[in-house]
């Protein structure tokens, strides 16, 4: 019976994208991200937590299809209390058409649980140094996520809304926030072993104007999202 849950589930994930590409903007690109995350809890509680990550991207728009990005994103955690935990990571990645970026994201996360479901907000700032430009930039990414862990199995579903503000320094200036481009995220996370984890996810990735509104002229992206986790 949860052998046919987990396929069920695992099929859902990975077939949405195709079904909602096909009612969207022949343009839109298809991407699959695939990564892999180790990370080890340790001290008092297990309050702090160390981790590192490998993900690739590939982009398959206009029929075409080449690795776009990937990244490696060593990571800090330290759980302040209950409901609150502080990380820091940092990515060194390769950028297809950017070249060589580093990445510096410090985040915090409040959480509060509710029976079976866990609601979540993350703040996350991330500024992106360009090597080859010599330039940088800013975003402030704020999620909001619901997680609802199904009784009696080791499978855990999320559904999760993220807008990205753009430069958020000069749109403070310029007496207004600029708003970037908005994701969604749909999956499910399963316990395959004591520390190994499963997680398909479907992420739509909506890009808007200066004016922070939906742009039409532009292609969504439609993510398939694999990710193999191990907590040591």
């Amino acid at each position: 019976m949860m052998k046919k849950l987990y396929i069920l589930i695992a099929a859902i994930v990975l077939i949405l994208p195709s079904y909602s590409a096909s009612a969207q903007n022949q343009e839109d690109a298809i991407m699959i991200w695939s990564t892999t995350t180790i990370h080890k809890s340790f001290g008092k509680d297990n309050n702090w937590t160390v981790g590192i990550l490998s993900e690739y991207r590939h982009n398959f728009h206009e029929g075409v299809a080449k690795m776009s990005q990937y990244f490696v994103r060593p990571s800090v955690a330290y759980k302040v209390l209950p409901w609150m935990k502080l990380q820091y990571q940092m990515d060194f990645a390769a950028h297809g058409s950017k070249g060589f970026q580093w990445r510096f994201i410090p985040e915090i996360t409040l959480s509060h649980k509710v029976g079976d479901f866990t609601f979540a907000y993350r703040q996350r700032a991330m500024t992106t140094w360009n090597v080859k430009s010599s330039t940088n930039s800013t975003v402030l990414r704020s999620r909001a996520k619901i997680d609802y862990r199904i009784p009696k199995s080791p499978v855990t579903a999320h559904f999760a809304f993220e807008p990205y503000w753009c430069d958020f320094g000069n749109a403070v200036s310029n007496g207004f926030a600029w708003f970037q481009k908005a994701r969604w995220y749909a999956g499910v996370n399963i316990k395959l072993a004591e520390h190994l984890y499963f997680m398909p996810q479907y992420i739509c990735q909506a890009y808007h104007n200066h004016k922070g509104r939906y742009d039409r002229r532009t292609y969504d992206d439609h993510v398939i999202y694999i990710t193999l986790s191990v907590k040591l």
